[in-house]
């Protein structure tokens, strides 16, 4: 009994790590482009003096809209959280049947059931992701992005949202 419930967790644990491994290949690749550092808040600005607000102006970093790459690279975070989470869920089922705290039965519901979420999750990210990656290749070659054609950015659901469902 335990076994076949045994080979499925350890079959999922070994599908898992594959998608991890290619989303982190493209992340890597869309890494290429890196943002510049922030700079160090000077506390010790004075604004009496336009050199004290001029260093308060620099030290204030308003916050910039999402662009495509870093859209892309929060779906590839999503992505590998989802399959982190899937882990970790799995592993406590596991640990949870073996403690006979739960039937075989309904180890096997609850790891097909979080399965089946975790892979919703990952296919949907995916497919805002390539779509992505597709509107931003095509806008590569021409120069920029026709105003026939404008490119759709989604913003990744939060983390906070993923770990609910």
């Amino acid at each position: 009994m335990k076994s076949g419930l045994m080979v499925v967790v350890l079959c999922l644990l070994a599908f898992m790590p594959p998608v991890a491994a290619s989303q982190t290949a493209r992340l890597t690749r869309a890494s290429a482009a890196t943002e510049p550092p922030p700079l160090p808040p000077n506390d010790s600005a004075d604004i009496s003096h336009p050199d004290g607000v001029i260093a308060r102006l620099f030290a204030f970093q308003p916050a910039l809209p999402l662009g495509p790459v870093e859209v892309l690279k929060a779906y590839e975070d999503a992505m590998m959280l989802i399959a982190q989470r899937l882990s970790a869920e799995l592993i406590t089922i596991s640990q949870a049947n073996q403690a006979n705290q739960i039937t075989r039965a309904e180890a096997e519901h609850l790891i097909l059931d979080r399965y089946q979420v975790a892979m919703m999750q990952h296919d949907v990210l995916s497919a805002l992701h390539d779509s992505l990656s597709h509107d931003l290749a095509q806008a590569r070659p021409s120069g920029g992005v026709s105003p026939s054609a404008p490119a759709v950015v989604v913003e990744p659901p939060s983390v906070a949202q993923v770990q609910h469902q």
